[in-house]
């Protein structure tokens, strides 16, 4: 009985690796997609589409759905090659281009425009078709741009300067005032001859001899 469980236990396993390993990427899936509607199997093609895509088809009667599928598969390319191909950042829908050589009525270069959504953990064709107009490139998503370091920042913020009172030069540093020059001294004058006479007469005795001195000096 425990050898039965252990084989169920490694069995169950073995299916839920193979499982994990069965989740395909777009381009893989758009492959089976691609192989089943060159084939004719309406079934296998709805088993690649996305609920909404499977739901359409499924309601029109089966002879219009095959004849869709038939003319799809008409205008498709026998072989062909992905060229571009872009995932949305949220990781739930993509987008893949592809080109490849039809040879419905003429020989001549085809592209594929392909769609996708994430259904639970598959990739599912939500829309496909083929066409001898080449569409414009898949118009890649923007990236997030990594927040600025502290660093990165302050090296970008603008620089502002402060300007500052300056108080008064120390004494060391203040210029010295210049001392105001000495007035000039005024030369010594020298008595006058008659200044001379009149001190010569004040020194007589009297007044009367002090007069006759300064009439004689008139």
């Amino acid at each position: 009985m425990r050898l039965r469980h252990a084989l169920c236990g490694c069995a169950l396993f073995v299916l839920g690796c193979t499982g994990a390993i069965a989740q395909e990427d777009p381009e893989a899936v758009y492959a089976r997609l691609h192989g089943a509607m060159l084939a004719g199997k309406a079934e296998e093609v709805m088993g690649y589409s996305t609920a909404a895509t499977k739901a359409e088809l499924a309601a029109k009667p089966p002879a219009e759905r095959d004849a869709l599928l038939r003319s799809l598969a008409q205008a498709a390319p026998k072989t062909y090659a992905i060229t571009e191909k872009s995932i949305a950042p949220d990781g739930k829908s993509a987008t893949l281009r592809g080109t490849g050589v039809s040879e419905f009525q003429t020989r001549a270069e085809a592209y594929l425009t392909a769609s996708f959504r994430k259904e639970g953990e598959a990739w599912k064709v939500a829309s496909w078709g083929w066409s001898n107009q080449k569409p414009p490139p898949i118009a890649q998503p923007a990236k997030p741009v990594a927040p600025a370091t502290a660093k990165a920042a302050e090296e970008a913020a603008p620089q502002v300067v402060i300007a500052r009172k300056v108080g008064p030069l120390p004494a060391a540093a203040a210029p010295a005032k210049s001392e105001a020059a000495p007035a000039p001294v005024a030369a010594a004058r020298r008595p006058s001859r008659a200044h001379l006479d009149a001190r010569a007469c004040l020194r007589q005795p009297t007044d009367q001899a002090i007069m006759q001195c300064a009439e004689k000096y008139r």
